[in-house]
């Protein structure tokens, strides 16, 4: 990919052998480079990190996003330094148990093998977000209950949320993770007394498969709030 070349060439050009690692994860991780169109996260690990280099990396940065005239946009990558890296992945936990599993070296070293996380991290970020969902839940719901289309908004990242949490769940309990969001709330429910409808209606709505009516997405954010706590008291105590 041209545009990936390019952005790596620059970057090159700004940190020289202070450059220590460019990778790509989430979900365009595990597509063929000659594929790979837009939407990708990236990933910059330096040796270290001023505030003159991240004003040098303005410009390239900007183009490998790309202008409001450009229909295939990516993310804006992350830069870190390389002992910030590491020292991230007890706050990050959720995080960097993804990239292990899902990353592509571009450029440099592999700083991701080597990472520590450890499984008293990985629960308590998992339950930190938990709670921090469900008291955004509350809140939204308070301001908006009376907006079927922002209740609509608020399950659709409520899902999103979810889909990680899950993750990280059977992370947890020593259950290989699957790509699918639907064959991991499936192995959910083998350990977890969830509600497989509920979250199954979520799924459906979130990938554009089914709308709810008016009645029913109240009736799922009702059955949301019992849901989340019934989900946070899991991994509580987990």
């Amino acid at each position: 990919m041209k545009k990936l070349d390019n952005f790596v060439s620059d970057i090159k050009n700004i940190f020289g052998e202070r450059l220590k690692s460019v990778f790509i994860y989430g979900s365009k991780a595990n597509i063929e480079l000659e594929k790979l169109d837009y939407d990708i996260d990236i990933m910059v690990i330096t040796e270290t990190l001023s505030g003159d280099d991240i004003k040098k990396c303005s410009v390239p940065v900007k183009k490998w996003m790309g202008g409001f005239w450009d229909k295939q946009k990516n993310p804006l990558p992350v830069f870190m330094g390389e002992k910030e890296w590491f020292n991230s992945a007890d706050v990050y936990a959720m995080e960097y148990s993804d990239i292990k599993e899902n990353h592509k070296i571009i450029y440099g070293e592999n700083l991701i093998n080597s990472l520590n996380i450890k499984d008293s991290d990985l629960r308590l970020q998992c339950e930190a977000e938990m709670k921090n969902l469900l008291m955004r839940f509350r809140k939204h719901y308070i301001l908006f209950a009376d907006s079927p289309r922002e209740i609509n908004e608020m399950l659709f990242s409520a899902t999103k949320t979810l889909n990680a949490i899950f993750k990280s769940v059977l992370r947890l309990k020593q259950i290989e993770v699957s790509k699918s969001a639907y064959a991991n709330l499936n192995k959910i429910c083998e350990i977890f007394d969830a509600d497989k409808h509920f979250y199954e209606k979520l799924l459906c709505a979130k990938d554009k498969h089914c709308k709810f009516s008016k009645n029913e997405s109240f009736k799922i954010a009702d059955d949301a709030i019992v849901q989340l706590e019934k989900l946070l008291e899991y991994i509580n105590n987990l």
